[in-house]
């Protein structure tokens, strides 16, 4: 496919029962492709499309099961809501990703319907929550809501307390997310699932790349990630080549870092080299390997220094003295 402008298409997630590939068959499960127009690719890079996808198309069943005799009397004593129920449509489920938009608001909503009956829910798309009153969806058995889920680094506690305080009103709903760090962003990096990674503009990682891939130092002196150290990202390493790493074999961003980094240049060398100035003192401004006049009988100076460089704390969470997650804009929850 030609190149797409990224205001052309949605990157989605499928989870195996919507759609199949119009070519074999199959059903697809996995990130998906859909377009302004309406039309439905497999894989979630334009440039690497796995085929067209089709809806699958299921055969209408009752939706009143006649294998026992409760059921088959109350069709005969119920002819008319019996045949109401054959003519509902099973409500789709969705899993969504967040855009650039929602990572800027640092939330995002997240649309579900429950059975009542039963109290099961699932994720749905925002096109069938605002829809839902106009199709032939079962409105008496399902009701369609939605929340807002925390993006981000601290989301995980966020996510923990609000659902915790849905709980009394919808029993279930902190169970039914046990992932309440997912789409949080943390060093640049966007973790769906255990392999599986986006940056925050909704553009996939890939899986050649390695886990302690993420956002780098690329500003002169400034340290935007504790964790790499100063003036190191992939624009400067010795594997970099036009935005492809030659080392994992992958197309990586100029701005991030591995732990596979060999910089280009001697960086250090640039950044800390002395600079003669007037309020320096006399002997900081002496030349490398020379001593000052009171440390050449038996004096010295001490060279050690340094800094470290760690990964986060890996302390347990402690949600009862966080404070509640700031949600700007409307309720934090909706339509139920």
């Amino acid at each position: 496919m030609a190149y797409l402008p990224k205001n052309k298409y949605k990157v989605l997630y499928t989870n195996g029962e919507t759609y199949k590939l119009k070519k074999t068959g199959k059903p697809y499960k996995g990130e998906y492709i859909k377009l302004t127009d309406g039309r439905l690719f497999a894989g979630s890079d334009p440039s690497d499309l796995q085929g067209r996808l089709i809806p699958i198309l299921k055969l209408k069943t009752k939706n009143i099961l006649s294998n026992s005799v409760n059921n088959r009397v109350y069709q005969i004593l119920n002819k008319r809501r019996a045949t109401e129920q054959d003519n509902y449509i099973p409500i789709p489920s969705e899993k969504p990703i967040p855009t650039l938009v929602d990572y800027g608001n640092e939330y995002f909503n997240r649309y579900i319907s429950v059975r009542l009956n039963t109290k099961k829910y699932q994720e749905i798309s925002e096109d069938t929550f605002i829809n839902f009153s106009k199709r032939p969806y079962n409105k008496n058995l399902n009701k369609v809501f939605f929340i807002k889920w925390s993006l981000t680094a601290n989301n995980e506690l966020e996510n923990t307390i609000f659902l915790r305080d849905l709980e009394p009103t919808l029993p279930g709903i902190f169970d039914f997310f046990p992932n309440k760090r997912e789409y949080g962003i943390k060093n640049g990096i966007v973790r769906l699932v255990t392999n599986s990674r986006i940056y925050i503009d909704g553009s996939f990682i890939d899986n050649n790349l390695p886990a302690a891939y993420q956002i780098g130092n690329s500003k002169p002196n400034v340290i935007d990630n504790e964790n790499v150290p100063k003036n190191q990202y992939c624009g400067n390493c010795i594997f970099h080549q036009r935005g492809y790493c030659t080392k994992w074999e992958a197309n990586i961003k100029h701005e991030f870092w591995c732990r596979a980094y060999k910089g280009k240049y001697n960086q250090e060398a640039l950044i800390d080299s002395p600079v003669s100035s007037p309020f320096l003192s006399p002997e900081a401004q002496l030349p490398q390997g020379v001593l000052p006049q009171s440390n050449i009988d038996g004096g010295g100076t001490d060279g050690s220094g340094g800094k470290s460089y760690g990964g986060g704390s890996g302390d347990p969470i402690d949600v009862n003295i966080a404070p509640n997650p700031k949600r700007s804009g409307p309720p934090p929850v909706g339509g139920y």
